[in-house]
């Protein structure tokens, strides 16, 4: 075995040579020098897994992301400094990662003290459990509406542009027309954005609704090494806008009469330049279980972002300030961020002026975004949400399956352990926790049965694991397609000092 030891040592300086000093530079030599590395790891993980397989079977999974990183390496899809940089980054982060992971588990097996590393390990799905559901609880709390804030006079009131972009629409966008003609706000106009449909469909739906106050704005196909299209559409609908507040809304957006005026009392109660919404959806059919959206929703409420100035923001529909907008540099300043509104609201809540806040029936806001869509959104936004970064992705996947999946099989396989009932006592509370963090996301925000929905929460994890490496996948190897538009090359060739996307949903 020593041998097969020496050969990884080997192939791992091979591989951090490939990475931080020939990625890119000579094509013939970076794709033989990668085969010969991923050939090498493959098949010594393999071989060192099977012979002692309690030491080395848990290193197995950053072997495989190392695997990946070469391919990008061998594919070089990226501008020769940017392979560079994020090879190498990718390369030490994860070797090291293993290497810890290694020593950990070598030792724990010479010192036959498995049960003390499988204690720990319980002990730690328990306590992150707990702090699940602690920042859950306080964001759900504090994103609640009060029922105190002043209602505003028509005269106290701020003019206001709704501002929708919309591509390849039909009756979502009708839906959502026929909601925002009817409210109640006084100083309100609508700007929807035809963002170079291929269908003459959609200019003639928001043609229909001239006659009552929308404006038809044709856009502009945008210079893509400069903008990713949705954005470039945000900055002509913002420089048509002539309101003192811009409200941004997707076309699966349903506003009541009263929504948009009580959306403004709330800002200027609070004192704020930016609000995010989490809209309820509307129905929840007796199989309506939107799993891909409650994963968003999910991520958005567990996490201590508040901790790290990276707030709750969802792309549905948000408020801000035409003047707080234009300090921030606009659009042009995150013209290739897959979520703008995220780098706002980060932006914002350093000087507290952001809010995010949950919809309620008093509030009226909705969405009913379809199942498809939610799939094609959650691939977009969700390697981006990790700023694009392999080591970030192998991280949050193990986190998963350690803290999200692990009780679940921890708990099966519970009868073949000592002290099976002490092992069942703790994981049982553990998924309780877990079970009660996943229903404020999936039967709160109404995207599950209320009966049984929460019921599947392993399966809604599953899922996210597969959609995570899906977007990984497509982003540094195929493309992402938005609405008939590929995404990926203007995402990916980001550099470190640009904006990175945090969510969108």
């Amino acid at each position: 075995m020593l041998w097969l030891i020496g050969l990884l040592a080997l192939e791992t300086v091979l591989e951090g040579l490939l990475c931080g000093l020939n990625a890119g530079t000579n094509a013939r030599q970076r794709k033989a020098m990668s085969v010969i590395c991923i050939t090498t790891l493959a098949v010594v993980t393999v071989l060192l897994s099977t012979r002692l397989w309690r030491v080395w079977l848990w290193s197995v999974p950053f072997a495989a992301y190392r695997i990946v990183n070469l391919l990008r390496v061998y594919t070089a899809r990226l501008p020769q400094a940017r392979l560079k940089a994020v090879a190498w980054g990718a390369f030490f982060w994860l070797t090291l990662v293993q290497l810890s992971l290694l020593l950990v588990t070598w030792g724990t097996h010479e010192l036959h003290q498995g049960r003390l590393l499988l204690n720990t390990t319980m002990a730690l799905q328990l306590l992150g459990a707990v702090l699940l559901l602690r920042s859950t609880l306080h964001t759900w709390q504090h994103a609640a509406l009060q029922r105190s804030e002043k209602p505003l006079s028509d005269r106290q009131l701020p003019s206001l542009s709704v501002l929708v972009p919309a591509r390849n629409e039909t009756a979502a966008l009708r839906t959502c027309l026929e909601a925002l003609v009817a409210s109640d706000y006084p100083k309100l106009e609508i700007l929807v954005l035809d963002d170079c449909s291929v269908t003459r469909r959609t200019p003639e739906i928001i043609r229909d609704f001239a006659h009552n106050g929308v404006r038809f704005i044709q856009g502009k196909l945008p210079d893509e090494t400069r903008w990713l299209a949705k954005n470039y559409a945000y900055e002509e609908l913002a420089e048509a806008a002539s309101g003192d507040l811009f409200l941004f809304c997707g076309v699966d957006t349903i506003f009541e009469p009263h929504t948009i005026r009580r959306l403004v009392n709330i800002l200027e109660d609070r004192g704020k330049n930016m609000l995010s919404v989490m809209p309820l959806r509307q129905h929840v059919s007796r199989g309506g279980n939107s799993l891909f959206q409650t994963m968003r929703y999910y991520w958005e409420l567990c996490l201590p972002r508040r901790v790290f100035k990276r707030p709750p923001v969802l792309s549905t529909c948000w408020l801000i300030r035409r003047e707080a907008l234009t300090k921030m540099g606009g659009f042009a300043a995150v013209s290739h961020s897959i979520s703008p509104e995220a780098t706002f609201a980060r932006e914002a809540v350093t000087t507290d002026s952001y809010s995010f806040i949950r919809s309620d029936d008093s509030l009226g806001m909705y969405s009913n975004k379809p199942a498809g869509e939610q799939y094609d959104t959650s691939v977009r936004v969700r390697y981006p949400q990790l700023h694009r970064r392999l080591e970030l992705a192998a991280l949050m996947s193990i986190a998963e399956l350690v803290f999200l999946l692990g009780p679940f099989v921890g708990l099966l396989l519970a009868g073949e352990l000592p002290r099976t009932l002490a092992y069942v006592l703790v994981w049982s509370l553990t998924l309780v926790f877990l079970f009660v963090t996943y229903g404020f996301a999936s039967v709160g925000a109404r995207l599950a049965n209320p009966w049984y929905g929460w019921l599947l929460m392993p399966a809604a994890f599953a899922l996210d694991l597969m959609v995570l490496h899906i977007s990984l996948w497509k982003y540094e190897f195929g493309t992402v397609d938005w609405k008939g538009r590929n995404v990926c090359l203007p995402v990916m060739q980001l550099t470190s000092a640009e904006p990175a996307a945090s969510s969108e949903r």
